[in-house]
Formats: structure tokens, sequence, C-alpha cells
């Protein structure tokens, strides 16, 4: 079975409030996940709303824009001015649009239970030594901590 090819139109990114949960998970799965295309943002999605899921009383813009979860955030990260000037020009900051707003009414979480990523790249930090990811796609390692 495949799924349906989902093509994003250039400039359809709606206008949020920089503090919307949609636009916050959007950036950050754009940050992290673009150059991998779209199930790797959507698996970034789903894990983000996983991690959301166990603190309760924080916010998913508090959860997504912690640096711990998402270095992107962090104002030394080379991903940080990018992520805050992309807009809807760009197709696949588009998609993360689309696939933020999908994953927060509940659909497609693809990475049931992983609320921590590693990037394959990076080097193994002291929070992941020992587990097992619970799924690996697209350069990513996702984890349930």
């Amino acid at each position: 079975m495949t799924r349906p090819l989902l093509v994003p139109e250039p400039h359809r990114a709606p206008s949020l409030p920089a503090d919307s949960g949609q636009d916050t998970l959007a950036r950050a799965i754009w940050a992290h996940g673009h150059g991998r295309g779209v199930r790797a943002m959507e698996a970034l999605a789903a894990m983000a709303l996983n991690a959301r899921h166990g603190q309760p009383g924080r916010s998913l813009v508090q959860v997504v824009r912690d640096p711990m979860l998402f270095a992107a955030w962090g104002p030394d990260d080379p991903r940080h001015g990018p992520m805050l000037a992309v807009d809807g020009g760009d197709l696949s900051f588009a998609a993360a649009h689309r696939i933020a707003r999908r994953a927060i009414a509940g659909l497609d979480l693809i990475v049931a239970g992983a609320n921590r990523f590693l990037d394959d790249a990076d080097p193994v930090p002291a929070w992941a030594v020992g587990l097992t990811p619970v799924a690996v796609l697209a350069g990513f390692s996702f984890y349930r901590v």
C-alpha cells in the first residue's frame, strides 16, 4: 500500500502568531527534518507530541521550544536563524505546517511512544547510552525515555 504523495503549495503556510503551537512545531520539524523528507518531519512531530503528553501542565510551545528536545531553539544552534526566518514560500516549510496541523489533530502519529530523538550524525548523549531506539527513520533514532 502506498501513501498519497504530499505536494505542498507555495505561499500557503498560514499566517499564525509566532507563539502558536502549530507554527512552533512546524519550525522545529522543518529545522531538523526538511532535508530528510516528509516521513522524517512526521516522525519528529509525533515525537514532540509524545514528549508533551509526558509533561502535563506544559504547553506544546513550551515543550517544543526546549533546546533539550529540539536543539534548533537554542540561540547558538546553526539552524536557529534559518528556522526563525523561513516562511511559506519554502515548499518544505509549507509541508511542515501541514504535518504540524495533522499531528496536533491526532492524525498520522507514526512513532508511537517515542519522546526523544537523536540525529544519528551526532555523538550519543549520556541520556541515550544503553537505550534501544523504538524507531529508526531517515537518519534519526527515536527513544522512549
